[in-house]
């Protein structure tokens, strides 16, 4: 038991891709990843949750997106309309993201740079990534219009010693379909 803890311990280190895709479903945190967090030595576990959602984000998994929040995440648009910050569940986020796949149904998010956890004693994870497919979906009472999708945004996640995000600050450009809302 020791050496499999000790494998997936190493492997979620030194390549948090490949834990996250070990590991789709939101894993609660064991008695060792408890110890690293506590201790600041858990950044590629706050990493892989990201990964995780991004990685829910191109399976277009409303369930495994969901898993990554926690019950009263908070939210904040900094490109928005109303650049406020707001509380949502899991479910709130993950049926918004399946309403905009709905939409775009061949999306996918790619990274300029992957999640990586700030330095020092920093919960936050920032992701520089990008979108591309097409509006060819039918999706909360909008008709596709063809065009393509382009959208690129830098995010902040910062996630509990839970393995939940907590709370989001993105900063994005706007699909075509957005803009139509």
């Amino acid at each position: 038991m020791l050496l499999v803890v000790t494998h997936f311990v190493l492997l979620t280190v030194f390549f948090p891709a490949l834990a996250t895709s070990l590991s789709a479903a939101a894993p609660k945190p064991n008695f060792l990843s408890r110890i690293l967090l506590k201790n600041n030595r858990g950044k590629a576990l706050r990493e892989a949750v990201v990964y995780r959602y991004f990685d829910g984000v191109n399976k277009k998994d409303r369930d495994q997106i969901a898993s990554c929040f926690a019950p009263d995440a908070r939210i904040r648009d900094v490109c928005g309309v109303s650049n406020t910050e707001r509380e949502v569940t899991p479910d709130d986020l993950a049926d918004r993201c399946m309403d905009f796949l709905a939409a775009h149904p061949d999306t996918k998010v790619d990274f300029y740079h992957g999640p990586v956890c700030g330095r020092g004693d920093s919960r936050w994870v920032l992701a520089h990534w990008y979108e591309t497919g097409t509006w060819s979906g039918f999706s909360c009472g909008l008709y596709p219009e063809g065009t393509p999708l382009t959208v690129e945004g830098q995010t902040r996640f910062l996630v509990s010693d839970e393995l939940k995000i907590t709370d989001v600050v993105v900063t994005r450009t706007f699909s075509d379909w957005e803009k139509a809302l």
